[in-house]
C-alpha cells in the first residue's frame, strides 16, 4: 500500500469484470473531489460478503489480468471507447494508468472479506491511520447497510468512523431516503458526500448505464464487448471464453426429477420477452381478425429494421394470419430504406421520427393496407466502432385511417442485441394495438 492514503479514493470491485462504468465513475470523482489524486480499485477475491450476491465464476488470475489490461489501456483512444468519447468532446481523461492502482489484498483470504475488515487493514498499512479513507459507494450500498444480515453493528461502527463516502445515486435508489432509513433503523450517521450526476459531461452519460452484469450477459450472448471495456481486456475475455457459461438462476427438471440443466438470468429474461412477444402477436392477430369479420379496416403491413423480422415471424406463425397480414419488408441498411421511400432519407439519421413516419406511409401505399407499422433503431451493445451512441433507441410510426403517429423507446444501450430486438418488437406490435384502440401517443 502507498505510504499516504489521504489522496486516494478506494473503489471496491465486488462484481467482475471491470468496465467503463467503473472507470467513468472514477473519472467523475477525480474531477469533482479536489483532495483525490489517485484511484485504487480493490479487487474482490471472488467470495461475496453479501449473502444476497453470488460468488464470482472467473478465477482470481483471470479477473486480475482483465483489470490490469483494462487499466493500462483505458486512457488510449485507439483501445478505449471512453477515451475516444472524451477526445471527440474536445477533452482528455483525467484518469490515466499512472493514477490507477489495483489492490489484490483480498486474494490472501479464501473467504468473504467484509468492508470493515478491509478498511481496518488499509488504515493499519498506511501512515494516515487517523484520517478517514475516501471510499466510493453506490446508493444501493447505503440501502444495504440497513440490513443487519449484510452489515453488523460492529461493521457500521467501523465504517462510520473510518470512511468518508463518495456516493453516486443508482437508478431508482435515491441516497437521502436510504440515509434516513440507516439513521432510524441502525442509529448510524455516515460522513458522506453525494456527487450528483446532473453535471456529468454528455460524453460520459451513457457509461453510467453499464454494469458488470451487462458485460457478462453480452459475453454469454456472444455480443461485442469492446464498447464496454478497453479492447485488450475485451480480447482477453473473449480469448479465454470467460463468462460464456453463466451461473444458473433456476434448474430445469424432467417429470422423473432428473436435472436437465440450468437457466441463466439472461436466458430467463429472453424467455420472458419471447413470451411477451407471443402474447402481443396473439392479441393483435385476434383484434385484427375481429375487425375484418366486422367489415372494418384491418389489414396490416410492416417495415422492420432493428427487430430483424421478429414482428413478421410472430404474426406469420399465427393461424389465419392471411386474413389481415399483407406484406412486410426487412429494410436493414440505408439503401433498403431509400428504396422503399424512393429517395433520400429525411434528416441526417435513419433512427428518427421523420424516417419512420415516411416508411410507415410508404408501406401503407405499397401494400395497399389499412395500417402499416415501421420501426428504425439501433440494437446494442455498442462495439466501440461507431461515433453514434443511439444504441437502445428505436423509433416507431403507425400509419392508418387516423393519420400517422410516432413514438420512441429508449432502453439501456448495453442490453444484449436479442433483448433489444425482442423488446422493440413487443413495443411495435403493442403500438398497433394502441392505434386500433384510438389511444393518442
Amino acid at each position: 500500500m502507498a505510504e499516504s492514503i489521504a489522496n486516494t479514493i478506494f473503489f471496491p470491485l465486488s462484481g467482475d469484470p471491470i468496465g467503463f462504468n467503473h472507470f467513468g465513475a472514477a473519472e467523475w470523482l477525480l474531477r469533482t473531489v479536489p483532495d483525490v489524486e489517485r484511484v485504487t480499485f480493490l479487487l474482490s477475491n471472488g467470495h461475496h460478503p453479501d449473502p444476497t450476491k453470488t460468488d464470482s465464476r472467473a478465477g482470481q488470475g483471470h479477473r486480475r489480468r482483465v483489470c490490469e489490461l483494462a487499466a493500462a489501456a483505458v486512457a488510449h483512444p485507439e483501445d478505449s471507447l471512453l477515451a475516444r468519447r472524451a477526445k471527440a468532446a474536445g477533452t482528455a481523461l483525467t484518469l490515466s494508468p499512472e493514477r490507477i492502482s489495483i489492490s489484490t489484498a483480498e486474494f490472501e483470504f479464501d473467504r468473504p472479506v467484509r468492508s470493515a475488515e478491509m478498511i481496518t487493514l488499509l488504515k493499519e498499512g498506511g501512515r494516515d491511520g487517523a484520517e478517514r479513507l475516501h471510499w466510493f459507494a453506490g446508493s444501493d450500498l447505503i440501502a444495504r447497510m440497513c440490513d443487519p444480515e449484510i452489515f453488523s453493528d460492529e461493521d457500521l461502527y467501523i465504517l462510520s468512523r473510518s470512511c468518508r463516502y463518495h456516493v453516486l445515486e443508482r437508478d431508482g435508489i435515491p441516497v437521502h431516503p436510504a440515509l434516513d432509513q440507516l439513521r432510524l433503523r441502525r442509529s448510524t450517521v455516515l460522513s458522506l458526500e453525494v456527487h450528483p450526476l446532473n453535471g456529468l459531461p454528455q460524453w460520459l452519460w451513457p457509461f453510467m448505464s453499464l454494469s458488470s452484469t451487462l458485460i457478462r450477459a453480452a459475453a454469454e450472448a456472444g455480443d461485442p464487448i469492446t464498447g464496454m471495456l478497453p479492447q485488450p481486456a475485451a480480447g482477453y475475455i473473449l480469448g479465454e471464453g470467460l463468462y460464456r457459461q453463466a451461473p444458473a438462476v433456476e434448474r430445469r427438471v424432467d417429470p422423473q426429477g432428473v436435472v436437465l440443466g440450468g437457466v441463466s438470468a439472461l436466458q430467463r429474461e429472453v424467455t420472458r420477452l419471447e413470451g411477451a412477444l407471443a402474447w402481443e402477436s396473439e392479441t393483435l392477430a385476434a383484434e385484427l381478425t375481429a375487425l375484418g369479420a366486422a367489415g372494418a379496416p384491418h389489414t396490416l403491413g410492416l417495415v422492420e429494421t432493428t427487430t430483424g423480422g421478429e414482428m413478421t415471424a410472430a404474426l406469420a406463425r399465427r393461424g389465419g394470419a392471411s386474413r389481415f397480414f399483407r406484406q412486410s419488408r426487412f429494410a436493414y441498411d440505408e439503401r433498403a430504406k431509400t428504396g422503399l421511400l424512393g429517395g433520400a432519407l429525411p434528416g441526417d439519421s435513419a433512427v428518427s421520427e421523420a424516417v419512420v413516419r415516411e416508411m410507415a406511409e410508404a408501406m401503407r401505399r405499397e401494400a395497399g393496407t389499412d395500417y402499416a407499422l415501421a420501426e428504425s433503431g439501433m440494437a446494442g451493445p455498442p462495439d466501440g466502432s461507431r461515433r453514434s451512441m443511439k444504441y437502445g433507441l428505436c423509433w416507431f410510426a403507425c400509419a392508418g385511417p387516423r393519420g400517422t403517429m410516432a413514438e420512441s423507446m429508449h432502453l439501456n444501450p448495453f442490453l444484449t442485441r436479442r433483448q433489444h430486438q425482442l423488446a422493440f418488437a413487443c413495443n411495435g406490435l403493442g403500438m398497433v394495438r394502441r392505434y386500433l384502440s384510438g389511444q393518442d401517443f
